[in-house]
């Protein structure tokens, strides 16, 4: 090969809202992809990322036709996606390296063993020697770092990551299903990274517990993140923390005066039942409205995550908590609210198989936290459409709009201009809808969606299943969804057998 060798690196993604379109607004971004491509020289490979969140679908055939070299990573449910795009780059350019690593790799890695060539369960070092075997010597980095050169536009953020990992064990989470330690990075790997940040005016620390295990040890990272921002070099910055975060007063206080403008903490449930069948402790006193106030009196915009579990709370609990929500002002609304879901390889996915929980025909990527996928307490019926409207708030967006207008004038003497704002529009890009551009397969693809039911026992496949251009039949395969479950709500052999080490 006379030219340098193609490499792209892909985040296959499966919207929940059945939209082909980029999800631009999302914050933060997925970042991996470009972690990833920083193990490669720059000088000697062209490499390029493509996240179908920030990108939207793949769909353009020029793509397909264009790597030497695919690198997939994404979620767990992404599963079916990256085998889709497999076959696609197969199909346009027979020979193609396709190897595939992160979530979809660790928990399912002897599926992934048949349908891609490579198969990463290992961190980001683990792509070293894989670039090797496949390109040769000399094309991975000599002093690798995130390439966020290939990121463009942001929004004015930049990005770094100051752990790894989390030391808990929440039973949802896919980390708990990994069991990979906590690992703080040196100071010299965090320098490295604001380094490879272009110029940016918010700082977004994408740790999965930017707090951790050792308050010396996050004295030091926030000392050091602060030491950048009292040069000038950004505006501010936010992080994600656990509920322990909050129960030692000086935390706050203490990132506050270094610079944090954003806190995110997953409170997830308001039932101490739910959190503790959770194995999330942590979070037992993490009340939204409490931790609202006192992060706004150190001028730091909190949110949180909230996740509804129809198994173990009733429609008529989660509407009441839902209206307290609406009538306090001092509450901000949930960034993210979703269903709970059994990821695969969790303990929590383990409880509900071994209880008989799982709807029967259950896909992997009906695991988007925007569907019913276990028997709930109460008749399905009467929970599927509770849950098509409360996820969207559906005839509650005059209530979305003044809740977001009363939440951001109380803050008014505790924001600056930056997030004033984002407590006013961020609540209204959620939940009452901002527009979807995309190129013009994009929205077609978009427009040929059948309706979402939110609902696993019945809502239709999408068009994604459909190739989009005439394929030969070995192919086939490739478009069909992975059974989590079968008709009886068992597992399947194909996902008892895949997820083997």
């Amino acid at each position: 090969m006379n030219r340098q060798p193609r490499v792209l690196i892909v985040n296959a993604y499966v919207d929940p809202w059945r939209s082909a379109a980029p999800t631009r607004l999302f914050i933060p971004r997925a970042m991996a992809p470009y972690y990833l491509a920083g193990r490669f020289c720059r000088n000697r490979t062209d490499i390029r990322v493509y996240d179908e969140v920030h990108h939207g679908a793949m769909l353009d055939p020029r793509l397909f036709e264009w790597p030497d070299f695919v690198v997939f990573t994404g979620l767990t449910m992404a599963f079916d996606r990256a085998r889709q795009l497999s076959a696609y780059f197969r199909h346009a350019r027979p020979g193609v390296a396709i190897a595939i690593g992160g979530p979809i790799a660790r928990a399912l890695p002897r599926l992934c063993a048949t349908v891609f060539d490579y198969v990463c369960q290992g961190d980001v070092e683990s792509l070293d020697d894989l670039i090797d075997s496949v390109l040769g010597a000399g094309h991975r980095a000599d002093d690798p770092g995130p390439r966020f050169d290939l990121a463009g536009w942001s929004h004015g953020l930049g990005f770094i990551e100051t752990t790894r990992n989390c030391n808990f064990s929440c039973a949802f989470c896919s980390l708990t299903g990994e069991n990979r330690p906590y690992q703080p990075y040196a100071a010299s790997e965090i320098s490295r990274q604001f380094k490879a940040n272009r110029q940016f005016h918010v700082l977004m620390v994408l740790d999965n517990n930017f707090y951790g295990s050792s308050r010396v040890d996050f004295t030091r990272r926030v000392d050091q993140i602060g030491a950048h921002w009292r040069r000038g070099e950004f505006r501010g910055w936010g992080a994600l923390v656990t509920g322990d975060f909050f129960r030692n007063p000086d935390n706050l206080a203490y990132v506050a005066a270094n610079g944090c403008k954003a806190l995110f903490s997953g409170v997830e449930s308001f039932d101490p039942a739910v959190l503790k069948s959770f194995n999330k402790r942590q979070s037992l006193s993490s009340d939204p409205r409490t931790l609202a106030r006192l992060c706004a009196e150190r001028g730091v915009l909190f949110d949180y995550g909230l996740m509804l579990d129809f198994t173990q709370q009733t429609i008529a609990e989660v509407d009441e908590q839902i209206d307290a929500l609406f009538a306090s002002a001092d509450t901000p609304l949930p960034a993210l609210l979703s269903l709970t879901i059994p990821i695969l390889g969790t303990p929590y996915f383990d409880e509900a198989a071994a209880a008989g929980r799982l709807l029967p025909n259950l896909r992997l990527s009906d695991l988007d936290g925007q569907k019913v996928v276990e028997w709930p307490k109460e008749p399905l019926e009467c929970v599927v459409p509770y849950v098509a409207d409360v996820l969207r708030f559906r005839g509650r967006k005059s209530a979305v709009f003044w809740h977001a207008v009363r939440h951001a004038w109380s803050r008014r003497s505790s924001f600056d201009v930056m997030q004033s704002m984002l407590s006013l529009f961020g609540p209204l890009v959620r939940y009452v809808g901002a527009p979807r551009l995309g190129s013009i397969r994009q929205m077609r693809q978009t427009w040929r969606e059948p309706p979402l039911t939110h609902c696993a026992m019945s809502d239709p496949l999408s068009v994604a299943y459909r190739p989009s251009h005439r394929l030969p039949e070995r192919f086939a395969r490739d478009f069909q969804p992975l059974y989590v479950t079968d008709g009886a709500g068992r597992l399947t052999q194909e996902i008892q057998a895949g997820a083997g080490g």
